[in-house]
Protein backbone atom coordinates (compact mmCIF):
# COMPACT_ATOMS: atom_id res chain seq x y z
CA UNK A 1 0.00 0.00 0.00
CA UNK A 2 1.50 3.46 -1.03
CA UNK A 3 1.93 4.91 2.10
CA UNK A 4 -0.41 8.38 0.93
CA UNK A 5 -3.36 5.65 1.16
CA UNK A 6 -1.89 4.58 4.35
CA UNK A 7 -4.83 4.28 7.32
CA UNK A 8 -2.48 6.52 9.28
CA UNK A 9 -0.24 8.81 9.69
CA UNK A 10 2.24 9.87 12.49
CA UNK A 11 1.50 13.40 13.81
CA UNK A 12 4.67 15.51 11.95
CA UNK A 13 2.96 13.79 8.51
CA UNK A 14 -0.80 15.45 9.75
CA UNK A 15 1.06 18.22 10.87
CA UNK A 16 3.32 18.66 7.64
CA UNK A 17 -0.44 18.17 5.80
CA UNK A 18 -2.16 20.60 7.45
CA UNK A 19 0.33 23.48 6.60
CA UNK A 20 1.77 22.77 3.03
CA UNK A 21 -0.91 20.41 1.75
CA UNK A 22 2.22 18.41 0.34
CA UNK A 23 2.32 14.57 -0.24
CA UNK A 24 5.86 14.39 -0.44
CA UNK A 25 6.34 16.10 2.86
CA UNK A 26 4.23 13.35 4.29
CA UNK A 27 6.27 10.73 2.45
CA UNK A 28 9.14 12.20 3.64
CA UNK A 29 8.07 11.86 7.99
CA UNK A 30 6.93 8.96 7.56
CA UNK A 31 9.91 8.13 10.26
CA UNK A 32 10.23 11.53 11.83
CA UNK A 33 12.31 13.40 13.94
CA UNK A 34 11.98 16.45 15.95
CA UNK A 35 14.83 18.29 14.39
CA UNK A 36 13.59 17.05 10.96
CA UNK A 37 10.58 18.90 11.23
CA UNK A 38 11.56 21.88 13.08
CA UNK A 39 13.78 22.17 9.97
CA UNK A 40 10.77 22.39 7.61
CA UNK A 41 10.24 26.13 6.76
CA UNK A 42 13.26 27.44 8.64
CA UNK A 43 15.50 27.69 5.64
CA UNK A 44 12.89 28.89 2.82
CA UNK A 45 16.30 28.83 0.03
CA UNK A 46 16.77 25.09 0.62
CA UNK A 47 13.05 24.46 -0.02
CA UNK A 48 11.53 23.58 -3.40
CA UNK A 49 10.28 26.87 -5.45
CA UNK A 50 6.80 26.91 -4.95
CA UNK A 51 6.54 25.66 -1.16
CA UNK A 52 3.98 28.09 0.68
CA UNK A 53 2.85 27.51 4.36
CA UNK A 54 -1.12 27.60 4.09
CA UNK A 55 -1.72 27.02 8.20
CA UNK A 56 0.04 26.72 11.23
CA UNK A 57 -0.15 24.14 13.63
CA UNK A 58 -2.32 25.91 16.00
CA UNK A 59 -5.28 25.23 12.72
CA UNK A 60 -4.60 21.35 13.84
CA UNK A 61 -4.33 21.59 17.81
CA UNK A 62 -7.71 23.93 17.59
CA UNK A 63 -9.26 21.10 15.45
CA UNK A 64 -7.88 18.25 17.93
CA UNK A 65 -9.59 20.20 20.91
CA UNK A 66 -12.83 21.17 19.58
CA UNK A 67 -12.91 17.01 19.46
CA UNK A 68 -13.30 17.48 15.14
CA UNK A 69 -10.53 15.30 14.81
CA UNK A 70 -9.64 11.90 16.60
CA UNK A 71 -6.40 10.85 17.38
CA UNK A 72 -4.93 7.61 19.11
CA UNK A 73 -1.51 6.90 21.16
CA UNK A 74 0.08 5.36 23.64
CA UNK A 75 -0.30 6.33 27.42
CA UNK A 76 2.83 7.04 28.99
CA UNK A 77 4.21 3.54 30.40
CA UNK A 78 1.34 1.88 28.92
CA UNK A 79 1.36 -0.56 25.95
CA UNK A 80 -2.21 -0.30 24.81
CA UNK A 81 -3.49 1.88 22.15
CA UNK A 82 -6.41 4.46 23.21
CA UNK A 83 -8.64 7.63 21.45
CA UNK A 84 -6.80 10.78 23.11
CA UNK A 85 -9.38 12.76 24.50
CA UNK A 86 -10.24 16.24 23.09
CA UNK A 87 -10.02 17.74 26.25
CA UNK A 88 -6.54 16.46 27.20
CA UNK A 89 -5.14 18.65 24.04
CA UNK A 90 -5.77 21.85 25.76
CA UNK A 91 -2.83 20.89 27.81
CA UNK A 92 -0.63 19.73 25.40
CA UNK A 93 2.38 21.69 23.05
CA UNK A 94 2.26 20.35 19.42
CA UNK A 95 6.06 19.82 18.77
CA UNK A 96 5.83 17.20 15.68
CA UNK A 97 6.26 14.27 15.89
CA UNK A 98 5.52 14.95 19.70
CA UNK A 99 3.08 16.51 21.77
CA UNK A 100 4.58 17.54 25.38
CA UNK A 101 2.40 18.43 28.29
CA UNK A 102 2.26 22.42 28.45
CA UNK A 103 2.27 22.89 32.22
CA UNK A 104 5.97 21.50 32.13
CA UNK A 105 7.49 22.14 28.63
CA UNK A 106 11.15 21.82 29.80
CA UNK A 107 10.86 18.25 31.19
CA UNK A 108 9.68 17.70 27.03
CA UNK A 109 7.11 15.38 29.39
CA UNK A 110 4.78 13.60 26.78
CA UNK A 111 1.77 12.36 28.27
CA UNK A 112 0.91 10.36 24.87
CA UNK A 113 3.26 8.49 22.90
CA UNK A 114 3.16 7.12 18.76
CA UNK A 115 0.64 9.74 18.27
CA UNK A 116 -1.51 8.75 14.72
CA UNK A 117 -4.67 10.11 13.18
CA UNK A 118 -6.61 8.57 10.33
CA UNK A 119 -5.46 9.40 7.18
CA UNK A 120 -8.72 10.23 5.56
CA UNK A 121 -10.27 12.24 8.44
CA UNK A 122 -7.27 14.67 8.01
CA UNK A 123 -7.31 14.89 4.33
CA UNK A 124 -11.29 15.48 4.73
CA UNK A 125 -10.81 18.81 6.73
CA UNK A 126 -7.91 19.98 5.17
CA UNK A 127 -8.25 19.42 1.39
CA UNK A 128 -5.50 19.79 -1.26
CA UNK A 129 -5.33 23.03 -2.99
CA UNK A 130 -5.98 21.24 -6.26
CA UNK A 131 -8.81 19.30 -5.45
CA UNK A 132 -10.76 22.57 -3.44
CA UNK A 133 -10.01 24.57 -6.82
CA UNK A 134 -10.42 21.42 -9.19
CA UNK A 135 -14.04 21.14 -7.39
CA UNK A 136 -15.31 24.47 -7.34
CA UNK A 137 -17.23 26.53 -10.25
CA UNK A 138 -15.45 29.39 -9.16
CA UNK A 139 -11.81 30.17 -7.91
CA UNK A 140 -12.85 32.27 -4.87
CA UNK A 141 -8.92 32.99 -4.04
CA UNK A 142 -9.25 34.95 -7.63
CA UNK A 143 -12.61 36.82 -6.61
CA UNK A 144 -11.26 37.66 -3.09
CA UNK A 145 -8.82 40.59 -4.97
CA UNK A 146 -11.53 42.00 -6.71
CA UNK A 147 -14.11 42.29 -3.92
CA UNK A 148 -11.01 43.81 -1.96
CA UNK A 149 -10.15 46.72 -4.51
CA UNK A 150 -13.88 47.51 -4.67
CA UNK A 151 -14.17 47.75 -1.43
CA UNK A 152 -10.63 49.94 -1.17
CA UNK A 153 -11.95 52.35 -3.78
CA UNK A 154 -15.60 52.49 -2.38
CA UNK A 155 -15.52 51.50 1.48
CA UNK A 156 -19.57 53.20 1.38
CA UNK A 157 -20.98 50.36 -0.93
CA UNK A 158 -24.04 48.94 0.26
CA UNK A 159 -24.15 44.94 0.12
CA UNK A 160 -25.74 44.84 -2.84
CA UNK A 161 -23.99 47.17 -5.32
CA UNK A 162 -20.98 45.42 -3.86
CA UNK A 163 -22.26 42.42 -5.25
CA UNK A 164 -23.25 43.83 -8.37
CA UNK A 165 -19.69 45.51 -8.99
CA UNK A 166 -17.96 41.98 -8.05
CA UNK A 167 -20.36 40.35 -10.86
CA UNK A 168 -19.67 42.66 -13.22
CA UNK A 169 -15.51 43.37 -12.82
CA UNK A 170 -15.43 39.23 -12.87
CA UNK A 171 -17.10 39.37 -16.02
CA UNK A 172 -14.58 41.81 -17.48
CA UNK A 173 -11.85 40.21 -15.81
CA UNK A 174 -12.58 36.50 -16.53
CA UNK A 175 -14.61 37.28 -19.79
CA UNK A 176 -17.63 34.59 -18.50
CA UNK A 177 -20.63 34.33 -16.28
CA UNK A 178 -19.29 35.56 -12.87
CA UNK A 179 -20.71 33.61 -9.57
CA UNK A 180 -24.45 34.05 -8.60
CA UNK A 181 -25.99 36.82 -5.92
CA UNK A 182 -26.59 34.45 -3.25
CA UNK A 183 -22.79 32.50 -3.79
CA UNK A 184 -21.14 36.38 -3.09
CA UNK A 185 -23.14 36.75 -0.46
CA UNK A 186 -21.83 33.59 1.48
CA UNK A 187 -18.45 34.40 0.65
CA UNK A 188 -19.00 38.26 1.66
CA UNK A 189 -19.94 36.81 5.80
CA UNK A 190 -16.01 35.17 5.37
CA UNK A 191 -14.79 37.95 4.36
CA UNK A 192 -15.73 40.61 6.85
Amino acid sequence: MALADSKYWNLAQVAAWVMYREMELVVQFEHPSRTGFMALGMYPSLEPSGRRKIASSTDLNRTLEDGRLTAWGYRANSNQLEQIPSREWTDLTLAPPFAYDTRNLAAKHQPWTDIRLESAAVKKLWRSEHEISGRTKFDWDAVRPIHDELLERNPDFSQNDLITEIQGAFHDHFNKEPPSRSSIQRHLKSWK
